[in-house]
């Protein structure tokens, strides 16, 4: 009976399976990065199963295998054989050499009914491969283990255009654990990027273990908790004995290793950063000897500065390099090197004694001081790259550099004539927010949404082949000072990360938003199958206001960067799936009121509410002429940025913010015809860690021809200025009235708060008149 009933078990199992419908590969093909070239096939798909043989020719196309198992979730049996088995469809890795032209991370892949064949000149090329297959199959297999999968029969042939393609992360700010760390690599693998720019020490945290120095980790690598403080701010590093709550951690020598060696399996070079001469707050708590001393032989203020004439400076960043290039085998090491204080070294005895025997400025001692650890990162085989800042002074020629300026900027970067990766700020920092909804969580100021980042162009339009020659690649950053934790990395950078491989992977001016939009729905599953807390910002509604140039109405414009349905109100209503009007083009009010607007897909609301105040007023459209020249970056529109209704949010980096630094504010608006007008309010932002403050007084004149004007209202802040910066971001309306009179002309100035030694901005972005 046993036999009969082990026989019946198996009979059924096997017509279960027999009855298991054929899978059907996912259409259309789409896949992020783009490949170079993509052609389907109208021939049957390719049936995957637990039992599909792979055939290899080469120890090193197992990480490449390892992938598709890990992938496919199915031990597919690998083998070494030269030709397939009789009969059998077959997966094959095979070494071309005549692929060369697409370097050893290009790849093709041919998929017919009966093979499946992945070829390249390299070991990576493979393995990114696998990673376009990964996106052939449905998201559900990043969480479900299916009895087959089936591939859509195509040619690929791909190739990246950078070398460099870089995800950074800081956690000096904020501590993340060893497992979300690999996991990071992954998801840097999934978007075939190649760099993991680990940023493993600042002035707040030392995160690497150096048995030479251990006071480095002992100390360093915890900070006291000071309730209602950001980290940064009254820093001070948690010594054992301290009863007061810490936060920290750093990674053992072991880890790092470990971490090293799961990023090569996956392609990936892992670049860690030590911070020299500057952001080195940390080591001076831990080390207060390597300050500088005054003239009476006091240690200076801990400005995170190495002092530069001090031997044991050198020596211990040498005895850090020396077991850094024993943990880390790639070829660049940073060093940081921005934003350096160089105050010290003026008045450090023995640092103007150096330079006045080496006849150096202090920007000739950063130099003197990096060029140190050039030649001795030489003396290991190893190469120094470091921020752009390491260009000030005069900088050895076999030095890279990491740009992260503006736009405006790469050209006089690359003209210099170093290796340069672009990390351009106004672009790639993905610590700056995704959109401009007042539901984002808290940034770091600037503005970078999915679109902007998509349309990004590394090369400048004058940029010459030697330009493009010196150009390693591209790299977002990310900076934590906002991010507690692995979800909020997670949210600062998907789906940005999606956007960031095109840039780095595509041909240059083959991007297509469309395309790239519609891909993006099926990433986004991806996303969810794989439990990443991605920010749903490209959905938010976006409510756009200008000024219609035929009557002078408040015209509003609703969008959303992913294809979605809208549904708005301008009655003080909540926006639902069964309530609001369905938004199908721009249009008109003439009066002020709250649009409130939600995007929908399937009949589910993506996002909560988005909500903008609609203030209409009577110098709407009205010519502004700037008596205070803006900064370039902070122009915006130039005089009309005053009028046009669009007001800017706390999102200072957005483009719709004038900004005036080191003087007052004066404008004069030019109204249609003579009003009567009764108050004037001018919208203001105060971010004091960026230098933005509030006015601290203000006047307004009248006039009715342009050249007579009468002084009608002075506004002044009751209390005086604070010079002390606090982190919070704050907007508001500085609003003056007056008994009604008539005018055309209404002249505004504002005093800007004086802080010695600081350059303060006054930033505006409306002029409201009643």
């Amino acid at each position: 009976m046993k036999s009969f009933a082990t026989l019946l078990t198996l009979s059924i199992a096997l017509l279960c399976m027999a009855c298991q419908p054929v899978p059907k590969a996912v259409r259309p093909v789409e896949v992020i990065p783009q490949p170079w070239q993509l052609t389907t096939k109208e021939t049957p798909d390719f049936i995957l199963k637990t039992s599909t043989p792979v055939i290899i020719s080469d120890s090193t196309m197992l990480p490449a295998v390892e992938q598709l198992r890990r992938t496919t979730k199915m031990n597919l049996p690998a083998s070494f054989a030269s030709s397939s088995p009789t009969g059998k469809k077959v997966i094959r890795f095979q070494y071309n050499p005549a692929l060369d032209s697409l370097t050893n991370e290009g790849y093709t892949l041919s998929i017919d009914q009966k093979q499946v064949l992945i070829q390249s000149s390299g070991a990576a090329g493979l393995f990114y491969a696998v990673e376009t297959i990964r996106q052939l199959l449905p998201a559900t297999v990043e969480k479900d283990t299916l009895p087959a999968l089936a591939l859509p029969a195509v040619e690929i042939t791909d190739k990246p255009r950078f070398r460099w393609r870089g995800m950074h992360l800081d956690v000096s700010r904020h501590f993340m654990p060893v497992d979300f760390i690999k996991k990071y690599i992954d998801y840097l693998a999934m978007h075939k990027l190649n760099v993991f720019h680990w940023h493993l020490v600042d002035g707040i945290g030392w995160r690497i273990e150096i048995k030479s120095h251990p006071r480095l980790t002992e100390w360093g690598a915890w900070r006291v908790v000071k309730p209602g403080k950001m980290p940064w701010q009254d820093f001070e590093v948690w010594k054992p004995g301290d009863n007061r709550p810490k936060y920290g951690g750093f990674y053992t020598q072991k880890q790092i290793k470990e971490i090293v060696a799961y990023a090569k399996k996956r392609f990936v070079t892992v670049v860690p950063e030590i911070e020299l001469p500057g952001h080195s707050e940390v080591v001076f708590q831990c080390y207060p000897q390597l300050l500088g001393k005054d003239k009476n032989g006091k240690r200076l203020p801990n400005t995170g500065v190495y002092c530069a004439s001090n031997p044991a400076s050198y020596q211990l960043l040498e005895d850090v390099i020396d077991e850094v290039v024993q943990l880390f085998p790639s070829k660049y090491i940073h060093i940081g090197g921005d934003e350096v204080n160089k105050s010290n070294w003026k008045k450090c005895v023995s640092c103007q004694k150096l330079m006045r025997e080496k006849h150096l400025t202090p920007n000739g001692l950063q130099s003197y001081f990096i060029n140190h650890f050039d030649k001795y990162l030489k003396s290991k085989g190893r190469k120094l790259i470091g921020w752009h800042e390491i260009l000030q002074g005069k900088l050895s020629p076999t030095a890279s550099i990491m740009y992260w300026g503006g736009e405006d900027g790469v050209k006089r970067v690359l003209d210099k004539g170093h290796p340069t990766v672009l990390t351009t700020g106004s672009v790639l920092y993905f610590d700056h927010y995704q959109s401009l909804s007042d539901n984002e969580p808290r940034a770091f100021g600037g503005y970078s949404p999915l679109k902007k980042v998509y349309d990004y162009e590394p090369l400048p339009k004058n940029a010459t082949p030697a330009d493009a020659s010196r150009l390693l690649g591209v790299q977002a950053n990310v900076w934590t000072e906002y991010m507690p934790n692995a979800k909020h990395v997670e949210y600062m950078v998907f789906p940005r990360m999606a956007a960031l491989s095109e840039i780095a992977w595509q041909q240059k001016g083959t991007k297509n938003w469309h395309r790239f939009q519609s891909k993006m729905e099926r990433m986004l599953s991806r996303y969810r199958e794989l439990n990443i807390n991605y920010a749903p910002s490209a959905y938010r509604p976006t409510i756009n206001f200008s000024v219609s140039p035929e009557n002078k109405k408040l015209k509003v414009d609703i969008t959303t960067e992913l294809p979605a349905g809208i549904i708005y109100t301008t009655d003080g209503s909540v926006p639902t799936l069964n309530n609001g009007i369905h938004y199908t083009q721009p249009f008109l009010l003439d009066h002020s009121t709250t649009v409130k607007a939600i995007s929908v897909k399937d009949s589910v609301a993506l996002v909560k509410p988005e909500i903008k105040k609609a203030i209409v007023h009577k110098a709407r459209g009205a010519k502004v002429i700037l008596k205070s020249k803006p900064t370039a970056q902070y122009s915006a529109h130039g005089g009309q940025t005053l009028t046009d209704l669009d007001f800017g949010g706390d999102k200072w980096g957005n483009g719709k913010w004038i900004g005036v630094i080191g003087k007052d504010f004066d404008a004069i608006v030019q109204l249609d015809s003579v009003m009567n007008v009764h108050e004037v309010g001018l919208n203001c932002l105060e971010d004091s860690g960026a230098g933005i403050r509030f006015p601290v007084g203000m006047d307004v004149w009248l006039s009715e021809d342009g050249r007579n004007y009468r002084h009608v209202k002075s506004w002044k802040q009751a209390e005086p200025a604070n010079p002390k910066t606090s982190p919070e971001i704050k907007v508001k309306t500085i609003r003056v009235d007056f008994p009604e009179q008539a005018c055309r002309y209404i002249r505004v100035k504002a005093k800007y708060a004086h802080v010695p030694h600081q350059g303060v901005f006054i930033f505006t972005d409306e002029i409201e008149v009643y």
